[in-house]
Parts: C-alpha cells; structure tokens; sequence
C-alpha cells in the first residue's frame, strides 16, 4: 500500500532541486553571477538581486546552497559586485526582464543596496537579512560614527527583515560571549521613524546564527570562532533554516498577488507534496474499498 508513497518520496527527493542555468554579465569588468530556474519566463519570474556580506565583497560561492533554497521557488538570483556602478548599469539593463526586481542583502551588504536602490523608482521591495550599516566608519566625520540619523529610503515601500536571533545575543556564564551583530547594526525603529511611509516587517529565527546562511564550511568556521550559529551543526538542521528563509521571501513577495496567481507561483515543493499526498489517498480510498 504505501511501496508507491515511498517511491514517489524518493523521486520527489530529486526534483526538489529545480534545474537552474547560471551564467555571468559583465559591466565594468566586474560580474554579475546568474542563477535562475531554466523552465521559466523570465516576465513570469522575480529576480533577487543579492548584494552578500562585506559590502558584497564575499563571493556569491559560499551561499550556494541558500541561493539554490532560493531558486526552488522560483527567484531568479542575481549576485552583484561591490562596484556600486556595475551594480546600476546592470539593474537599468534588466529593468523590464523580469516580474519585478527585490534587493536581497546580508549584513553590510545593505549599505550597497541602499546605494544603487535609492536611485531606482521601480524598485519598492527588499528582504535585508541581518542588516549592518557600517558606512559611517568610511564617512570623513569622526562625528559621524556617533550620530543616530537613519538611512533615507527614497522609493521602497515594504521591506522585510529576517534576523538571526543568536547574532545579537551575548552571554556571561558558562562562557563570555558578546553578540557578533556591532553596534553598527541597523536600528529598526529609527528606520521606520526616518520613512513614515515604509512598511516593515521583521522575522526571526531564535536558535540561528549570522553565518549559518553560508555553505556549511564557512558556516561551521564562524560557528567555533566569531559568530555563534546554531548548536546543532547538521546539514538537514542548516538547510532548514535556508528553506525557512527562502519561504519568509517568497510569502512577502507574492503577498499583493491574488490568489490564482499564487496557485500558479507555487513553490514546487509545495507542489510536490500536495501530489504525493493525493496519490496516497487514493491508495488508501481504493484499499478499503
């Protein structure tokens, strides 16, 4: 009764991973790494547009497996460089590609998305995950480290924030920790104050870390030296806190859309499961009868 559940099980293990093409754009000598779901139209996808940690210095590479979490609902994800510049000539030659387009930033990458964002009226959406602003340490004001005025968002509408809880918890006993989010964290409620007109939403995850968003290499190094992740360091427990953030994105993308649209979007793991569940009902309907 349940040999074809089980079988179905096993292929869906293989289709979670949506096939993806990834390619490369050039502008300025600098590259913008692609990777996108290969059967769909782009003006049937949203495209992220991922500035990474260390002002979008750290190589798109080491997220590999959270932009694939990504790509398996559908996000067309776009790693852009450091070179703000770069980054502008690329987002005005896509600006029609797509369904729309989301800035996606982890830590200080936020200050490079506030950079080229606020100069695109069409662009009213973005996900910051652990948003850090650290520009005022590059600001010719010594003052200016000192001062408290929040960044001016000039066209974004909603904005979603996903924090990793354990980034800005410290602790004394058993052993002294101090949070690895600096002071130069962004503070939420000063940034709705300086934007009346934005709408913020911040999420969660209570037992994840800063770096438990990379490659697992990477992640487990930050976890026994500068940033605490979570306690329990198996793939199956990391890849869920990728899936969970790659859900959150998706819920508050299509949030405005209607519902037939959202039957249409649906994330194919989601699919997947509604289908293999269908199958064992039947199965199970037709056994008893």
């Amino acid at each position: 009764m349940r040999l074809l559940f089980v079988l179905l099980s096993f292929a869906q293990g293989f289709l979670l991973n949506v096939p993806v093409n990834v390619f490369k754009r050039k502008y300025e000598n600098q590259i913008v790494k692609v990777y996108e779901p290969i059967d769909m139209e782009r003006k049937n996808m949203n495209a992220l547009i991922f500035y990474t940690g260390a002002n979008a210095l750290i190589p798109g590479d080491i997220y590999s497996n959270f932009i694939k979490a990504l790509n398996n609902y559908n996000f067309s994800v776009n790693v852009v460089p450091s070179e703000n510049s770069a980054t502008t000539e690329f987002l005005y030659d896509i600006r029609d590609e797509y369904k729309a387009l989301i800035p996606l930033t982890h830590s200080s990458g936020y200050v490079n998305a506030v950079e080229t964002i606020n100069k695109q009226k069409k662009i009213n959406k973005a996900v910051f995950l652990d948003p850090v602003d650290n520009s005022k340490l590059f600001d010719n004001s010594v003052f200016s480290v000192f001062s408290d005025k929040e960044t001016i968002l000039n066209h974004l509408e909603d904005v979603l924030v996903l924090n990793a809880g354990k980034s800005y918890k410290g602790s004394l006993f058993p052993k002294f920790e101090i949070p690895f989010i600096p002071a130069f964290g962004v503070n939420i409620k000063k940034l709705e104050q300086s934007n009346p007109s934005l709408s913020v939403i911040v999420e969660t995850a209570e037992n994840y870390g800063h770096s438990d968003v990379l490659d697992t290499i990477w992640s487990d190094l930050m976890h026994t030296t500068l940033s605490k992740g979570n306690e329990i360091r198996e793939q199956e427990v990391l890849d869920e806190y990728l899936d969970w953030l790659a859900l959150q994105i998706y819920n508050f993308v299509n949030k405005d859309e209607n519902k037939n649209d959202e039957l249409i979007s649906e994330p194919i793991v989601e699919v997947l499961q509604n289908e293999v569940e269908k199958v064992d009902d039947s199965i199970d309907d037709s056994v008893e009868d």
